[in-house]
């Protein structure tokens, strides 16, 4: 894309892989820097205005590509590190990151404890922490105590996940890191 030097300083100022930050920026908006979503996020990788003012992001320049790939880089650096206490393989990792820039880190953190309540596996996404997650759409478990974000419809959250890993794939086999 026109935006890969960006991609590739804030990956590789973060320690992400850029190819990983390119296929988000795909999914999210197609490389357009002037998208907004019904929600209000914005720019090439989807910042929510609020998640930009708390990354020191003003809202005026919230659709610089630059500075949108970098906010987005730093999210993507956290919730890593958020979730490595939880999930040690990185690739696992990787899917409930992209499922937590998806969907807000709470809600995620709601999906591994009703996976470990559940008897299913806590450190893997799919048919474990994603099916969890898609249960939280239904009373009887987004009203469970280990539940603390709620109701959330899920559906969205599992294709993005699968999107993004899709061309994440993609990327690697096409193009080196």
């Amino acid at each position: 894309s026109d935006f890969d030097i960006y991609f590739r300083r804030h990956g590789q100022d973060n320690g992400i892989d850029w190819r990983l930050l390119a296929a988000i920026g795909w999914v999210e908006s197609q490389f357009r820097s002037d998208v907004v979503s019904w929600a209000g996020a914005r720019g090439i990788m989807q910042i929510m205005p609020r998640t930009a003012r708390a990354h020191g992001l003003e809202l005026e320049n919230i659709e610089d590509p630059n500075l949108n790939i970098q906010v987005a880089a730093n999210i993507i650096k956290t919730l890593d590190h958020i979730l490595r206490k939880r999930v040690s393989d990185p690739d696992e990792r990787r899917k409930f990151v992209l499922a937590a820039y998806n969907a807000g880190i709470g809600h995620i953190l709601d999906a591994i404890a009703l996976a470990e309540k559940y008897h299913k596996n806590p450190n893997v996404w799919n048919n474990n922490v994603q099916e969890a997650l898609l249960m939280k759409a239904n009373p009887q478990f987004y009203n469970d105590s280990v539940c603390r974000n709620g109701y959330f419809r899920g559906r969205q959250t599992v294709e993005y996940v699968s999107n993004v890993s899709h061309y994440y794939s993609l990327y690697c086999s096409k193009i080196k890191k």
